[in-house]
């Protein structure tokens, strides 16, 4: 009987389908329209990830990485705010800057403030903007092929897509010598040197055209090609053999199966291979920061250690949605997740949950995870509590002093937890010690349960000898449920008598915070009825 197929860890499966006696190109690409949601991140890291296990499985790979900013601006947000309108369908390089002392032009403000983000988390591929590559002639004879063969793109649209285009349309956008503009041109009639074209007023939804027209050459920066034709242009101006991408664009009939096939007809090239990848969602919304849905990127990697920035996008399976919201335990539960991955890397580094750790380093040759690491959630309740120093407290949890590669680590997390409890931490996650009595009504057990456990304070010390000792009270006292253990409402009597509320730190390491004299006092106060 033989066994079953067994999958590999999702990137070794990628790397597998790679002809290893041939050099591979990844690519990807951003347009650079407006702030960048955190989920633009997500197809950087996994192309990151790819090229690193590519490598490692002894591919020859190159990354590149495209700014789309020769395409028009036809954002209807953008539009809407003060000054865009005029510019709706121009190039967005010619745009103007929103701040011109960051940078000389709308798509660089934006593409800069982006790009800063990759060296920070460790995505370091080559990096080409599309006005470059159009100005220079670099895809000349690629814009050449494709005007040769408009009448074989042309029903390739309709044979994939059912999208019909008018006869003589040829698949590039010139732009307007009057305007400026380019997304409101219809090109035709291309004759090898030039084409013919038209600024037509209502092109286009999102911009007026000037209703300009004449003939221009189509090189040299004065056109671009189509979406889908200048996909396959980069696909053979880089020799591209691996693309992955967002599931909007690979759903069948959509925009890479339609530059598949013209790369297979016009191009007489096989298509890159790549995986698909689910949407990042917030509050279950495709996010867009234009539609102010979700965080920017800028906004989150600047709170966010890198490290957990990429495993956020690696710790779930690309073909699989993330749903993400910064808000509630959505920290501390995707710290967990991210320590219980590191412990598979100290055990085995060839687990898949080993392998998520490592490709979430900044480094692609990490040192291996500091053996000792706070969890986060204590540490949160380390912050909340003033008597307590967190570095002596992890010192005492650890019982050893912590070197400095986990004394780093425990700063990282307390700066962390500090941003987490000011910004997103929900109410029930805070709080602090109660100067005076709560007006609390307890019952006669928790009482009873509150007078008995004073006698440990200042005689145990040790938090957790603490914990299990108020665990054994809490049976002595009767505040057990039917399989004998400790009920909810013995530690919510402690909880209530210090901070007000019935939920919070592990009581053994709150009671041993405090001063024992103030311990014992306010035991007393409460537990009279």
């Amino acid at each position: 009987m033989t066994s079953g197929h067994v999958a590999a860890f999702w990137a070794d499966e990628e790397a597998r389908l790679l002809d290893p006696a041939r050099p591979h190109v990844v690519r990807d690409s951003k347009t650079p329209s407006g702030a960048v949601p955190i989920s633009a991140l997500r197809g950087p890291v996994i192309s990151d990830a790819l090229t690193r296990t590519f490598r490692a499985h002894g591919l020859d790979v190159r990354f590149v990485y495209t700014i789309d900013d020769y395409d028009p601006m036809d954002s209807q947000s953008m539009r809407e705010k003060a000054g865009m309108a005029e510019h709706m369908g121009k190039p967005l390089c010619t745009i103007p800057s929103p701040d011109p002392s960051v940078a000389p032009d709308f798509a660089e403000y934006h593409a800069a403030r982006f790009i800063a983000l990759f060296a920070g988390l460790g995505i370091t591929p080559e990096f080409y903007r599309m006005r470059d590559l159009y100005r220079s002639g670099a895809l000349d004879k690629q814009i050449d092929l494709v005007l040769r063969n408009a009448e074989a793109i042309r029903a390739i649209h309709k044979r994939i897509a059912n999208v019909d285009h008018e006869a003589g349309w040829l698949p590039i956008s010139v732009i307007c010598e009057n305007c400026g503009r380019i997304g409101t041109t219809l090109a035709t009639d291309y004759d090898g040197n030039t084409v013919a074209y038209v600024c037509r007023l209502d092109y286009v939804e999102w911009a007026q055209g000037c209703g300009h027209g004449g003939r221009i050459s189509p090189f040299k920066g004065n056109s671009k090609l189509l979406w889908n034709e200048q996909w396959c242009a980069q696909w053979d101006h880089f020799g591209v053999t691996y693309e992955e991408g967002g599931k909007d664009l690979l759903t069948a009939g959509g925009s890479r199966d339609r530059s598949n096939e013209i790369y297979r007809e016009v191009f007489r090239r096989e298509p890159p291979l790549g995986l698909a990848h689910e949407f990042f969602l917030f509050g279950g919304k495709k996010m867009a920061t234009s539609k102010d849905i979700g965080a920017k990127a800028t906004d989150l990697v600047a709170i966010y250690p890198p490290e957990l920035t990429r495993f956020l996008m690696l710790r779930t399976h690309p073909k699989r949605h993330i749903e993400f919201d910064p808000a509630g335990m959505t920290l501390p539960r995707l710290m967990d997740e991210y320590d219980r991955c590191a412990d598979d890397y100290l055990r085995d580094h060839m687990t898949d949950f080993a392998k998520t750790w490592r490709l979430s380093q900044v480094s692609p040759d990490p040192s291996p995870p500091p053996a000792y690491r706070a969890r986060f959630g204590t540490v949160a309740n380390w912050l909340q509590i003033p008597s307590i120093t967190p570095e002596k407290e992890a010192g005492r949890e650890k019982a050893a002093a912590l070197d400095d590669r986990e004394l780093r680590d425990l700063h990282v997390r307390i700066e962390l937890a500090r941003q987490w409890l000011d910004r997103w931490a929900p109410e029930e996650a805070k709080f602090s010690v109660s100067q005076t009595v709560p007006q609390i009504e307890f019952t006669k057990d928790q009482r009873r349960y509150l007078v008995e456990i004073k006698e440990l304070v200042g005689k145990v010390r040790d938090p957790e000898e603490m914990q299990n000792q108020l665990y054994e009270y809490a049976k002595k006292a009767g505040l057990v449920n039917e399989e004998g253990k400790p009920r909810r409402d013995a530690f919510a009597a402690i909880y209530l008598a210090f901070i007000g509320k019935p939920i919070g730190p592990r009581a053994g390491m709150l009671l041993t915070s405090l001063e024992p004299e103030f311990v014992r006092r306010r035991l007393d106060a409460v537990a009279i009825p």
